[in-house]
Parts: structure tokens; C-alpha cells; sequence
């Protein structure tokens, strides 16, 4: 549950003992995100429909922290599948985003600049963005993208 599904393995090492090597097999399990879509899997995580009232602060951190260092790949560019490693969360909206596009600090906000460049609306500006790359330079990812 939670976006979250079970793996078994076995783990495997040999080991010096007095009477020569061994073989030490033990059965393990780990859990992994489900492969879907950033949305559903925090719908998942706070097991409510998110759509129906904003995020508290409360929900931020609980997003945050099962995001950071998770590697999302984008469905807004067609053929063109790139991945990123998410960073962290805004802490702003996605309506309130801006970002300068040039050397002279032209400031385009997060909702335009995804209409203009690729012809995506962004449905659910109340939420905060996935950042993406690094602190000094942040990319934004809206979450449904």
C-alpha cells in the first residue's frame, strides 16, 4: 500500500569457515515504488483524494520525504523520454512558480512556460512542483507531468 509494493530476492555470499568455504543464501525482501504516474502514487501515500482540498503542511513533508532521491521520467514531451532524480518540493504552488528566462532576469511563471513550449495545460496549479536537479540552479517539474 501507499505506493509502495514488495520485492523478494535472495541474498548470497560465501564465507570462510574452519571447515572451508560456505555458501550463505537467506531469503530477503525490500520495497519499491510502483512505476505510476507522481499523482496516483501521492494519492496512494496519503490514501485520501488530494483534489478535493490543498495539501497541509503536514502532507508536504510526508511527500517530500517519500520523493527525495526517487527518479520520476516525464510523459509531456512525446517521444522524448527523459528522467530526472527528484530533489526536493516547492514550497510554493504551481500558479505562484516563476523562473528568469534570460540574462536580463525576464521572470515567465511555471504554467505559461509549460502552455508556450509545449502546448500542455497544467491542471493542478494548487500543488507544489517537483524540483529537480540542483539548489543553485532548480528545475521544476509540475507534479502531473
Amino acid at each position: 500500500g501507499e505506493g509502495l509494493e514488495s520485492w523478494r530476492g535472495f541474498y548470497q555470499s560465501i564465507r570462510p569457515t574452519q571447515m572451508g568455504l560456505s555458501l550463505n543464501i537467506d531469503m530477503s525482501s525490500t520495497a519499491f515504488i510502483e512505476p505510476l504516474p507522481v499523482i496516483d502514487f501521492v494519492t496512494q501515500l496519503l490514501n485520501r483524494d488530494v483534489t478535493s482540498r490543498p495539501l497541509s503542511d503536514s502532507d508536504r513533508v510526508k511527500i517530500k520525504k517519500a520523493l527525495r532521491g526517487v527518479k520520476v521520467e516525464v510523459t509531456h514531451r512525446g517521444n522524448m523520454r527523459r528522467k530526472y532524480r527528484i530533489s526536493g518540493l516547492t514550497s510554493q504552488a504551481t500558479r505562484e512558480l516563476t523562473f528568469p528566462v534570460d540574462e536580463r532576469g525576464t521572470m515567465k511563471s511555471v504554467v505559461e512556460y509549460f502552455y508556450e513550449t509545449y502546448g500542455f495545460v497544467i491542471q493542478h496549479t494548487q500543488w507544489p512542483c517537483l524540483q529537480v536537479g540542483n539548489q543553485q540552479r532548480p528545475n521544476y517539474l509540475p507534479m502531473e507531468v
